[in-house]
């Protein structure tokens, strides 16, 4: 069946990207039932409308954060055990990275907006529509971000914005604060809604504590031996874990640290309350 296509102008190339993607409906009905694909159409107009308009070209993204262009040290000199006979390694050697500037989600995505957006929610725990959205595998995450003209931000990114600028440990400091996270110490065991702690000093919230948050990279070990210093994308081959990063409301202080990297199986989330937020670039054409 032929694809539907959309020839943009030069304030609307979201559909264009949108719509080459996605609105091949022999794909379409391969992949969502009969019963979504009005849910899917509504989102999918709705979103072109926004896009399509003059007034919106060169705004910030409602709900997003502009994270600025510059370099950071990335990475970990303390050496630490995540578990027993597992240190840190991982995030070593520290190095520099230069990024340009982009948007970031201001806070993780919500089972409410999720489940619009997907037409379903994998939590495992629901009560509220502003807990975090949680065990979403990454290709479920990546697919929530594209439909909205996003991306997932690149590991170097999500550290970036996690510091906000500091050389600490924490991004408010070199102990931890209650009044900036949900961990294993305060969270009673439960969810909690986002953005209800303070944000870091770039408006971000939850980027440490709350839940795991996938990133656009393969996984390796070693790649902070061998990346780029401008605008690392991760490694080039497949590999088959994608990082994890933050920490959830059931770690402790091992796992709370900006530095701190975990694997996560591309293709489910085992046992770890794993949720997302998405990144777009100022250019709308190169997300």
């Amino acid at each position: 069946m032929e694809i539907v296509r959309v020839h943009s102008s030069k304030y609307c190339k979201v559909p264009l990207i949108l719509c080459e993607r996605v609105l091949d409906f022999s794909l379409l009905k391969s992949k969502i039932s009969p019963m979504k694909i009005p849910l899917f159409l509504s989102v999918l107009f709705s979103l072109i409308f926004i896009y399509c308009t003059p007034a919106h070209a060169g705004k910030k993204p409602a709900e997003m954060v502009l994270i600025p262009k510059g370099c950071f040290m990335m990475g970990s000199d303390r050496v630490i055990d995540y578990e027993e006979g597992r240190p840190n390694d991982r995030e070593r050697p520290v190095h520099k990275v230069c990024l340009d500037a982009f948007y970031l989600d201001k806070t993780e995505a919500t089972q409410e907006r999720y489940e619009k957006i997907i037409g379903e929610t994998p939590s495992t725990l629901t009560g509220s529509k502003d807990w975090p959205v949680d065990h979403v595998s990454h290709e479920k995450a990546s697919e929530f971000c594209s439909f909205q003209g996003k991306r997932l931000p690149t590991e170097a990114e999500w550290e970036y914005a996690a510091r906000a600028g500091s050389k600490t440990e924490y991004p408010w400091g070199k102990t931890l604060n209650r009044d900036y996270l949900w961990y294993s110490d305060n969270s009673l065991r439960t969810q909690h809604p986002v953005g209800s702690k303070k944000p870091n000093a770039w408006g971000v919230h939850d980027m440490l504590g709350s839940v795991w948050e996938w990133v656009s990279d393969w996984y390796s070990e070693n790649y902070y031996q061998t990346g780029p210093v401008k605008n690392p994308q991760g490694p080039k081959a497949r590999r088959s874990f994608h990082p994890i990063r933050g920490g959830s409301w059931v770690d402790d202080e091992h796992y709370i640290r900006v530095s701190a990297r975990m694997r996560g199986d591309s293709d489910m989330t085992l046992s770890f309350l794993v949720g997302f937020r998405c990144a777009r670039g100022l250019n709308i054409t190169n997300k």
